[in-house]
């Protein structure tokens, strides 16, 4: 595990952590002084550190060394998603960056069954990008996967529209399926994936998509679930742009 930094906060090669990351440190993992730790900048940078003093549960760490993160995939993906209930997001956000997600953007649509007024809006949001950070803490990320707002379904698509590789995932397509268009990006750096709340996506959404530029696609004969269909994406975006071999 490790934990995230502002490096605008090191002064002389040593950083104060957080409260709440030094508790788990000293409460959780038991450190103690002369322990190594491993720490980010959320921007691309590992260090090396070890700890050197406890004040108060307050964990101060020195610096030994720094290098740039080896674990963030050359693919940049926003995963576009649309909003479900329970505990589902949750866990569509944790595996999504686990898989190397580069950020995650909720959207309310026709068929969402979660609604969400102004001011739920902004609790949401910090709840979500509390998931995220554990998530990215956990697997080791280089950067800090962003969470955006919640926006409309129209907004997704204007967004989705500037990427390089922008696609819907859509369970009534029988013409075109994520294999090919994948195939036909690989080569592509930036990917956004649309993925509908538990009741998909109305035909009219489907035409709103295509009207934007944004190709619905396939992937595959089953039907999968909300919180399914964009991780089985994300793992085909990365095996197709070389983001599970050793060394990327």
């Amino acid at each position: 595990m490790r934990f995230f930094i502002d490096k605008d906060h090191i002064t002389e090669g040593r950083i104060l952590l957080t409260p709440e990351d030094s508790q788990h440190i000293v409460r959780v993992l038991r450190k103690r002084v002369g322990e190594e730790l491993e720490l980010c900048d959320g921007q691309g940078t590992d260090y090396s550190g070890i700890l050197c003093s406890i004040d108060q549960e307050r964990v101060q760490v020195r610096l030994d060394s720094a290098r740039p993160s080896q674990t963030e995939p050359t693919a940049e993906v926003t995963l576009y998603a649309g909003l479900s209930k329970g505990e589902r997001f949750d866990f569509l956000i944790q595996k999504a960056v686990e898989l190397g997600v580069s950020r995650i953007v909720p959207f309310t649509s026709r068929y969402c069954v979660v609604k969400v007024d102004a001011k739920e809006s902004a609790k949401k949001q910090a709840r979500m990008q509390k998931i995220a950070l554990e998530a990215c803490k956990q697997s080791l990320r280089g950067k800090i996967v962003e969470i955006g707002e919640i926006c409309t379904y129209q907004q997704a698509l204007k967004q989705a529209a500037l990427s390089q590789c922008p696609l819907l995932l859509y369970e009534k397509e029988n013409r075109s399926s994520l294999k090919t268009i994948l195939q036909e990006h690989r080569q592509d750096s930036s990917f956004a994936v649309i993925t509908g709340p538990e009741g998909g996506f109305s035909q009219e959404e489907a035409r709103q998509a295509l009207e934007a530029s944004i190709p619905s696609v396939s992937i595959g004969n089953r039907i999968l679930r909300c919180e399914t269909a964009p991780l089985a994406a994300l793992c085909a975006i990365m095996y197709e742009t070389s983001n599970f071999d050793f060394g990327v």
